[in-house]
């Protein structure tokens, strides 16, 4: 992992969409994964998203291109809309482009829009184009992240959540992103514990706090009441053997000194779905482990 060792990175606007699905056998997650060529947390997988652009930052546009009126948009993204609506269009913008799925309906006057093509067309033209409006409404607010201050490369990336039906098939871009998977969050973290399918750390945090929730109904119903939570910013530790991940909720976060045994981290590896303060990153996979110290 590549560790900034000057002043800290400014960090970039960006949101995520976290996709859910109601499966006979519970939640399904949406995930994909990013490109060894990629900068930012090669080969892991991750939910749709990226960094917002300067076309996601016209609110005046996009309060006429939505399907809430402006003071349905404040209670929905839970804040001024000029601040929050950006984010939430580059949540819907990313996924489109990144997983061939767009949160949008037709204009009023429009009974068939037509298709938006990736054809290099900017976003705002494209849904203009198309008659459509994108589909604020079935957005949920989850959580909001800031990359720790060691990261050459930092983001401030809001979390938002949306229901598609049983039958949705998202698919990768091939360029960014080289693979997709819906799976539930308990098999995601069995496959990361195992090594098949490395999550990214706020991923890892997420699908942990969605094991909880049986059913897709009570999930979105916690999404729409929920008012965004306080920003999680993890502490970066690195070690001789990969680094540590140091959440706020963490004894040690605070502190000018970490409690760790680098030759215990194997054994000290928490079974899938313990409750965790800290994550270690070796060889491209992040695990919960035990925080040290506290035994």
């Amino acid at each position: 992992m590549t560790v900034q060792s000057s002043h800290p990175a400014t960090p970039s606007p960006s949101a995520t969409l976290i996709l859910a699905r109601q499966q006979a056998a519970g939640i399904e997650i949406y995930l994909l994964r990013r490109s060894t060529a990629s900068k930012f947390m090669p080969g892991t997988y991750v939910f749709p998203g990226g960094n917002m652009e300067a076309e996601d930052m016209d609110a005046a546009y996009w309060k006429n291109h939505v399907d809430l009126p402006e003071d349905q948009l404040a209670r929905t993204l839970d804040g001024d809309v000029d601040q929050m609506l950006p984010y939430a269009v580059a949540a819907i913008r990313e996924t489109w482009e990144e997983a061939g799925l767009l949160l949008a309906g037709p204009m009023q006057g429009f009974s068939s829009p037509e298709p938006v093509a990736k054809n290099g067309t900017p976003f705002t033209r494209a849904i203009q184009d198309s008659g459509l409006c994108l589909s604020i409404s079935k957005l949920g607010r989850w959580h909001h992240w800031i990359t720790p201050e060691l990261m050459p490369r930092r983001f401030e990336t809001y979390f938002f959540l949306a229901p598609v039906g049983q039958d949705q098939r998202c698919r990768p871009d091939n360029t960014e992103t080289v693979h997709g998977a819906w799976a539930n969050p308990l098999r995601a973290l069995t496959e990361n514990d195992q090594g098949s399918l490395p999550l990214s750390p706020p991923t890892l945090v997420t699908l942990h706090q969605l094991l909880p929730f049986a059913d897709l109904e009570t999930l979105v119903a916690e999404t729409r009441s929920r008012s965004w939570p306080s920003p999680i910013m993890p502490r970066l530790w690195p070690l001789g053997k990969g680094a540590l991940i140091i959440e706020p909720w963490d004894p040690d976060y605070s502190s000018d000194a970490v409690t760790v045994n680098i030759d215990r981290l194997e054994a000290d590896v928490l079974p899938v779905g313990s409750p965790f303060s800290r994550l270690w990153r070796h060889r491209g996979i992040c695990r919960p482990v035990k925080c040290q110290g506290l035994d």
